[in-house]
């Protein structure tokens, strides 16, 4: 018997939704729409799932005292509040290093539209002496 309902169900759907945009959306812009405009809210965003993170781990452990008091496991709780703390960190650390390196990235624009005839060549393994 769980003492939440469907509402923890919601918050990891909406987090793997939440991830999987935020995946294909990155994706999207670090290769094809390079302005600044769209590489800060790319990073916003990153900091924002960052946030979320973070508060459902908070969430998370909050569930566990009241588990505890229900005497009820919490192994599950444990689990994912720690993935989810190990998900905001990660985020952040990316958004930390996209935010150091943006200039960088603004220079390099990869742009498939000037070279039509440009095949992927994959890199030469170098030999073992």
């Amino acid at each position: 018997m769980s003492s939440r309902g469907g509402t923890e169900a919601f918050v990891s759907m909406w987090s793997s939704i939440v991830l999987l945009i935020l995946c294909v959306g990155g994706t999207v812009i670090m290769r094809k729409f390079q302005s600044s405009v769209a590489v800060g809210f790319f990073m916003g965003s990153v900091v924002a799932a960052s946030q979320m993170f973070l508060l459902v781990f908070l969430i998370l452990f909050g569930y566990i005292e009241d588990r505890l008091e229900n005497d009820m496991p919490v192994d599950g709780e444990r689990l994912n509040g720690f993935v989810c703390l190990v998900q905001a960190v990660l985020l952040g650390s990316f958004a930390a290093i996209l935010a150091a390196h943006r200039s960088e990235i603004l220079d390099q624009k990869i742009s498939a539209e000037d070279d039509e005839d440009v095949t992927y060549e994959a890199p030469k393994r170098a030999a073992v002496v």
